[in-house]
């Protein structure tokens, strides 16, 4: 029985995480967004504006990368093995990220 509820309590954990980790960056993007559309002297210019979606972007990629863990764990029923064909995602998941911070 716990066994099939670790992964349920993982995924509860990690909303509960990803929501209090990204709430900032959130909320300090639209204030920006709110400052610059009031064309007010010292509002924020685009460079600010574009590093508060990079850190939106690296929010959501390690969300994503644990919840994959966690759904491969559900699925398969095995942690380490997921945990270690995370690797192959960790892979990808930095490409990505590598080819935003290109931009």
């Amino acid at each position: 029985m716990l066994n099939q509820l670790g992964p349920i309590i993982a995924v509860l954990l990690l909303i509960c995480l990803a929501a209090s980790v990204g709430a900032y960056p959130i909320k300090k993007l639209i204030r920006i967004q709110e400052a610059k559309h009031e064309l007010r002297h010292g509002s924020p210019g685009f460079f600010r504006t574009m590093s508060g979606w990079i850190v939106i972007a690296v929010w959501v990629a390690v969300t994503w990368f644990f919840a994959t863990i966690i759904g491969e764990w559900w699925a398969i029923e095995d942690l380490s093995a997921a945990i270690h064909r995370s690797g192959r995602r960790l892979e990808l998941l930095l490409r990505i990220l590598e080819a935003l911070a290109d931009d």
